[in-house]
This record gives structure tokens, sequence and C-alpha cells, in this order.
């Protein structure tokens, strides 16, 4: 019976298909993580020259430049580009390291949340204290929780398959 749960063949493929589907989750998060990677470096390009950004709508340039832009002189969006730069990191770690060494993965957990956290509090400020909205704030806020939702989705599969 080679369909049998105790034949090897089947656990062997059923471990080749969970590496196949862990393999691609840290792809997309990668991909997730080059995007905003590329989003936060135009806002922190563009902080750093002293330039308006091209925005399709009027609140950008007054989110970009009210007080809570930065952080000691540095933009928030830098602290966004180091986050996106270990989300991206890490997946790719995670894509190319064996199943049981887990730290590119932790990190991308731990810059997630981090960068979920920083997202939620810095859209509370845009809609409660500045009343204006950065669509490419709002782009990365919600890049971020799309990984979350990749990351939480995918580990949740794979440990329903163990």
């Amino acid at each position: 019976m080679p369909d049998s749960p105790n034949d090897p063949t089947t656990t062997q493929d059923l471990s080749t298909k969970m590496i196949q589907r862990a393999s691609k989750l840290w792809l997309y998060i990668a991909l997730i993580g080059l995007i905003g990677l590329g989003i936060t470096t135009y806002l922190t390009s563009t902080a750093l020259s002293n330039t308006d950004v091209g925005c399709s709508i009027s609140g950008c340039n007054t989110v970009l430049s009210s007080k809570w832009a930065k952080i000691l002189g540095i933009p928030v969006s830098a602290f966004g580009m180091s986050t996106y730069a270990v989300i991206m990191l890490g997946a790719l770690h995670a894509y190319q390291s064996p199943v049981e060494d887990t730290k590119g993965g932790m990190l991308v957990i731990a810059a997630s949340l981090v960068g979920a956290v920083a997202s939620i509090y810095l859209t509370a400020l845009e809609i409660f204290v500045i009343k204006a909205f950065c669509q490419y704030c709002l782009a990365s806020g919600a890049l971020v929780f799309v990984a979350l939702a990749v990351l939480f989705t995918g580990l949740r599969n794979e440990l329903q398959l163990r």
C-alpha cells in the first residue's frame, strides 16, 4: 500500500511539500520587504534632500514636514528602511537555511511586529494629530501588516502539516 500513513515515501513527500511551501512563504515576505524598502528609501531620500514628494493626495508633505516625521533629526522613514531591510534579509536567510534554523524567521517576526506597532502609532498621529494622510506612509503600514498576515498564515499552515 504506497498511500498508507506509515509509508516512508508518503511522509517524505509531505515533508518536501512543507519545505516547498515554506520556501515560497519566505520569498513572498522578502518581496514585501523589498517593496517596503523601496517606499521608505524614496521617503528618506526626499526628506534628506528637503524636496516634496510626488503625491496624489494633498497631505503627504504635511505629514512628512510635521514634527513627528523625525526622531533625533533622523527621518522616521529611515527607521522604516531598517525594518524592511531586516524583514527582507531575514526572509532570504530563512529561505536559504535548513528548516530547523529559525534565526531568519525570528528576525522577520520581530521586525514585522515592531513595524506594525510603529505603523499603528504613526497612523494614529496622522488621523488624530496631524489630520493629514500620506499615501506612502499608509502603504508602508499596510505592507508590514501584509507581511504579518502572510507570515502567520504560512506558519499556521506549516504547523498543521506537522
